[in-house]
């Protein structure tokens, strides 16, 4: 069995970051008790998590800017922080369509008949 490589100078912030991000999706994969966008206590968590999210913006900030920073650096690995963006978006799109999902246009259906009387074939005039 392999021993794990020690941590890279630097990289606990993007560790943190993926971890809060992978940790978030499994959240929002389960199933919360008394599931229902009507239960306050999952729309708090919900709110919770997108606050959480915000933080997470701030972090992917301050990677991004010391990524440009280093960029002269040779570096084998670069963390890719447009797709880190755009798991967190996915993320908070999914919580928000999630507590306001689309709704149906409204239809116009077509106008009923409403002379529902005629006259029987025996009746003559």
């Amino acid at each position: 069995m392999a021993t794990p490589t020690p941590p890279q100078p630097g990289t606990t912030g993007s560790t943190v970051v993926i971890g809060a991000v992978l940790a978030t999706g499994v959240l929002l994969a389960q199933p919360a008790a008394g599931s229902g966008v009507r239960d306050p206590v999952q729309r708090q968590d919900l709110a919770l998590v997108k606050r959480q999210l915000e933080r997470v913006d701030r972090v992917i900030d301050r990677l991004a800017a010391r990524q440009r920073r280093t960029a002269g650096q040779d570096r084998r690995i670069v963390l890719d922080i447009a797709a880190l963006r755009a798991d967190v978006h996915k993320i908070r799109s999914g919580i928000d369509d999630y507590l306001a999902p689309p709704r149906l246009p409204p239809r116009h259906p077509d106008a009923l008949d409403t002379n529902y009387t005629r006259r029987s074939s025996n009746d003559t005039p």
